[in-house]
């Protein structure tokens, strides 16, 4: 029994490293690296802070793995941020036109700030390749 439950756990350790694995795999080919061991919090370094996350760059890239339109609740739970700076960084994004709130009260990106998000990725991408080429 217990070599069953040790094999189990085993097999979910992986497929959670399989997890993160695809995670990172998929945040390289968007041309972006991820702040997870960035932004935990680290008293040897000088003044003991976590570093600033920028939080628009968190919010389309929310909106643009869920593929749907959220609401400022569910962005801000999300993303691990208090609901009425995300809603006012929502506020900012829209003035931007990088994102658009629907009727319903949700957010979306904005087609043009989903191409901005694409071109930015496809020229992170063709930048690696010509380093990469030399």
């Amino acid at each position: 029994m217990a070599l069953a439950l040790s094999e189990q756990k085993a097999k979910e350790a992986n497929l959670i490293t399989a997890q993160q694995e695809g995670f990172q795999a998929a945040m390289e080919m968007l041309g972006r690296a991820t702040s997870v061991g960035k932004t935990a919090f680290d008293p040897k370094e000088p003044g003991g802070r976590r570093a600033r996350r920028h939080i628009p760059d968190l919010i389309l890239r929310e909106l643009s793995f869920s593929g749907q339109a959220m609401t400022a609740s569910q962005i801000a739970k999300a993303i691990n941020y208090i609901p009425e700076r995300t809603e006012t960084a929502l506020q900012r994004m829209e003035k931007a036109g990088r994102v658009v709130r629907t009727g319903k009260g949700q957010w979306a990106i904005d087609i043009a700030a989903m191409g901005q998000l694409n071109g930015q990725a496809a020229a992170d991408s063709n930048a690696k390749y010509r380093q990469g080429s030399r």
